[in-house]
């Protein structure tokens, strides 16, 4: 019963000052304020993401040719070709997913606008992209992935090892550019 007491105490307090020698709420734990951008700001915004993106994906490229590269004497020629198709496989995948996440993005900003039509009539997406093509291009990452890792498997197990290295470079460039952000913001 003390139990059930010492909540409803909780839930009554919630919102009042903490009392004298205690503090408040954590300020880490604090809700965000929300800001509006200007349509300038926000141009600049989308301008430094679409850089960003860019330097990732010649990032993954230059990752991966490096990577097949150092592998080609030690490990042999399937290595090697099995990192450049994973890195290949990688870079449109990349590429697939940034244009998926913009379209329903897009879709979830600006969902829908009513059409000049009669009352009742249903809402039209503003979004450019229909949503069987976001489903298509996501479904398709993965059919692509897996044929390539069944075609390389059916030729050698050596080159689906690098396969699956190459598969990883989007990873590696994007820690390269959490490195390089962290460098420019210090400069």
């Amino acid at each position: 019963m003390r139990d059930k007491e010492d909540a409803g105490d909780l839930r009554d307090h919630e919102d009042s000052p903490a009392p004298a020698g205690e503090e408040g709420p954590d300020p880490e734990f604090a809700q965000p304020e929300y800001v509006e951008l200007s349509p300038l700001e926000a141009a600049r915004e989308m301008a430094l993401c679409g850089e960003t993106l860019r330097r990732i994906e010649r990032m993954i490229l230059a990752a991966g040719v490096v990577s097949a590269a150092a592998a080609l004497w030690p490990l042999g020629w399937a290595v090697a070709a099995g990192v450049l198709l994973g890195t290949v496989l990688g870079w449109i995948n990349f590429r697939w997913l940034a244009a998926s996440v913009n379209a329903i993005s897009e879709r979830i900003v600006h969902p829908s606008t009513p059409t000049a039509g009669a009352p009742g009539t249903p809402l039209k997406a503003r979004s450019r992209e229909r949503g069987a093509i976001v489903v298509l291009r996501g479904v398709g990452r993965i059919g692509l992935i897996a044929l390539g890792a069944y075609g390389i498997f059916e030729c050698s197990v050596r080159g689906l090892m690098g396969f699956l290295v190459g598969l990883a470079m989007p990873v590696v460039a994007m820690m390269c550019e959490a490195a390089y952000e962290f460098v420019v913001s210090q400069a």
